[in-house]
């Protein structure tokens, strides 16, 4: 039998019939878009042949690479043995226990429980869902407020998204029940001679002031990212932790760690929570847990919440809650080989090592009159493009111009980065290789010349 020819691509001006995430939907054109075919190691390589180095891991998500084939076999058998099981009803899968015990014993969240979900949207959103719960089960019903930051990234539910610190206006968000308190930006928000201690306070005194313009006892739980990639790429000052955990103590209400991005070796250590010494009440995961080969996502919920789920189980009955995907024996099998090979290659250390490799490369960019900011942290850096008064070089108002013309010269000379909070933010998978770090340092400088000279 003959084998059927692919699908013409659609003409260049012609609209897609795929809507792609976070782009203008008036640039949904074959011109406008890159197909991406196959990618092997590090790199990518489109429709038209070229070779491209991922350096953001295809949004941080793809930690041991394209192409991984112990982690391929795995999946494999397991499509084999057990390609689906529903988690409900006193039944789950062998695959799926053996991956929560394996978190447990990994996670920031001491004495944790796992529940399972397909996306970090979903664990987020179901975190908020059992924190309700718990409240409820407490005699608390209304402790139900969240607090998130501006400029997060934690879904794109209805929950999650008013969670998330922007994009609200056009989608009439956020819902009734969340508030926003300020993303930590040292570089950019610190006034003259402001220490990162006098910053950090604050900070937290401004969370202090919102969480007193609340009902008392109204506010169940805070989420924060241990660094926030979205925003930027912006590690806070070591302050800045110790001072918000001692106001959110001093009310009763948790911290929740947003792992999704942070997790798995990124930042040089296995959490984000971790680099950062802080001690979340739960913990959120996904993206690196199964290098992107299944969808995947948990929550480490602590031992007090799972207390709360015992007790209202008492009172309500059964925990209506599940989802058709959770726990996905594949994607079990996919996160316990992924974990396994970040474990046995020692590709924690290896970020912590490579990661100073690709800090001293970029710090070598400091100076460059595009350049206001270098941060580095485990295996993720950024380039912030706001300059400030009393830098070395003019400030500058046209941040987010020149980023988009970095971002746009750096993936012209084969390189994806990521545009983010007047930042370009780059965090290869973790196999990646000494020369690929310095051939990705190489094309950022040449990326800036460019940009400069545009």
């Amino acid at each position: 039998m003959a084998t059927p020819k692919p699908a013409p691509f659609p003409a260049e001006d012609e609209r897609l019939p795929l809507l792609i995430g976070f782009q203008r939907v008036a640039e949904n054109t074959a011109r406008r878009t890159r197909f991406i075919d196959h990618g092997r190691g590090i790199y990518v390589y489109d429709t038209d042949g070229r070779e491209y180095i991922e350096a953001t891991a295809s949004f941080y998500v793809a930690a041991l690479g394209y192409q991984n084939e112990e982690l391929i076999d795995a999946i494999a058998r397991q499509y084999r043995e057990l390609p689906f099981f529903v988690s409900a009803l006193n039944r789950t899968s062998r695959v799926s226990l053996e991956l929560a015990e394996k978190l447990v014993a990994l996670a920031p969240v001491k004495d944790a429980h796992i529940l399972f979900g397909a996306t970090g949207s979903e664990a987020n959103d179901f975190l908020i869902k059992l924190l309700r719960f718990g409240a409820v089960a407490r005699g608390e019903p209304a402790r139900a407020t969240i607090i998130g930051r501006h400029g997060s990234y934690h879904g794109g539910t209805l929950a999650t998204a008013s969670l998330t610190g922007g994009h609200h206006e056009e989608f009439g968000l956020p819902l009734a029940g969340f508030r926003h308190v300020a993303q930590p930006d040292y570089h950019g928000e610190r006034r003259p001679g402001e220490s990162g201690a006098d910053y950090s306070a604050r900070l937290a005194a401004q969370l202090e002031a919102l969480i007193a313009a609340e009902p008392p006892a109204s506010i169940a739980a805070m989420f924060c990212e241990p660094i926030s990639f979205s925003a930027g790429f912006k590690p806070p000052p070591a302050e800045y932790f110790p001072a918000i955990t001692a106001v959110l103590d001093a009310h009763g209400i948790e911290l929740v760690a947003d792992e999704v991005i942070t997790g798995c070796g990124r930042t040089g250590r296995w959490w984000g929570s971790e680099t950062m010494a802080l001690r979340p009440a739960h913990a959120t995961m996904a993206k690196g847990v199964t290098s992107g080969y299944f969808p995947l996502s948990a929550i480490a919920i602590g031992a007090d919440l799972y207390g709360a789920l015992e007790a209202g189980s008492e009172r309500f009955g059964t925990l209506a809650h599940a989802a058709t995907y959770a726990a996905h024996p594949v994607g079990a099998a996919a996160a316990l080989k992924t974990l396994e090979i970040i474990e046995r290659d020692g590709l924690v250390e290896h970020a912590a090592r490579l990661g100073e490799r690709l800090g001293n490369g970029l710090r070598a960019f400091a100076d460059h009159p595009l350049v206001g900011d270098v941060r580095a942290l485990g295996l993720a850096a950024s380039l912030d493009f706001l300059r400030r008064d009393g830098d070395d070089r003019p400030a500058n108002d046209d941040a987010d111009a020149v980023l988009e013309r970095v971002y746009g010269a750096l993936l012209e000379r084969g390189v994806v980065g990521r545009p983010a909070g007047r930042s370009l933010v780059i965090a290869p998978p973790l196999i990646v290789q000494a020369d690929e770090i310095d051939e990705i340092c190489r094309r950022i400088g040449l990326a800036l010349d460019d940009a400069l000279a545009a």
